[in-house]
């Protein structure tokens, strides 16, 4: 396991949970995503090894006596499903208040939940955005992917703007109908491009999920005394006093994030507050099932 990109002791801590949709897919394959599917007989495809939570009735317990191990059926009915995680790579995401960045972050971050999706039987791709700029290795099931999706992890840099719609657009077409985004980034940006990335991602028929990575500094604002701020991704700077704009951007900063959340509820996509000093199983569980 690429112990620089995933954090072995998070994954450890989300064992038996597992990542699932919140609405039906389509499929033949087998997987733990129940497929739309009705009125069909499900035909048995192979053996997976027991794990919490699945069926009894569906063990076969001729295979347990010759084994002395638990095995269940797999069946038609139940599908993979097709992740794409996009991770923002724009220059904000460089921003470090402590040892790590936020793309540090939201690396391992990602890596931690490709391994966590490939170890459930799902099919996972990882894509980095940054300007008019989408490098995507498309969804692929398999455990052997972990190392192709973590080169490409340990690949990236902070540098540009964001762009995330064009990104989207991009990505939709590289990816299959029924498929899961979880978009990685800090989201700071106009919100009208977010709402219309998601929402063309929605009529796509994709399912959304926001992880928003930010840093202590920028939820917080604790600095003090004349202070020049430089654009990460412009280059642009500006020069004010910490301590009169504090409260005023704490509070436009809350309502920011709030108006953020709101937007992706109204799409019936899923918001998941992400700050770097958390724990990477604390950002998981959020979109995580028992």
């Amino acid at each position: 396991m690429p112990k620089d990109i995933v954090d072995i002791k998070a994954a450890l801590k989300l064992k038996g949970f597992s990542f699932l949709i919140s609405s039906r897919v389509k499929g033949i394959k087998e997987g733990i995503h129940k497929s739309q599917h009705k009125g069909i007989s499900p035909d048995f495809l192979e053996y997976k090894e027991y794990s919490h939570g699945d069926e009894l009735k569906h063990v076969d317990w001729r295979v347990y006596g010759r084994f002395d191990r638990l095995y269940v059926k797999k069946f038609e009915d139940e599908v993979n499903l097709s992740w794409c995680i996009l991770i923002d790579r724009s220059g904000s995401m460089g921003y470090a208040s402590s040892e790590n960045s936020k793309l540090d972050y939201s690396l391992k971050l990602s890596g931690t939940l490709a391994y966590l999706l490939l170890k459930q039987g799902d099919a996972v791709g990882i894509g980095d955005f940054s300007k008019n700029d989408l490098n995507l290795i498309t969804p692929r099931s398999g455990m052997i992917n972990l190392t192709h999706i973590a080169e490409k992890l340990s690949s990236f840099s902070a540098f540009g703007k964001t762009e995330l719609k064009e990104a989207v657009l991009k990505a939709i077409g590289k990816t299959k109908r029924d498929s899961a985004f979880v978009i990685v980034s800090d989201f700071l940006m106009d919100l009208d491009p977010i709402e219309e990335s998601i929402k063309l991602l929605r009529a796509a028929g994709r399912e959304v999920i926001a992880l928003q990575v930010l840093d202590p500094d920028e939820i917080e604002f604790n600095f003090d005394g004349s202070i020049e701020f430089v654009d990460m991704e412009e280059g642009t700077k500006i020069l004010v006093d910490a301590g009169d704009i504090k409260n005023t951007y704490r509070k436009r900063m809350k309502e920011f994030i709030q108006r953020l959340k709101s937007i992706c509820l109204q799409h019936k996509s899923r918001y998941v507050y992400s700050p770097t000093t958390i724990p990477i199983e604390d950002v998981l569980i959020q979109i995580a099932e028992k």
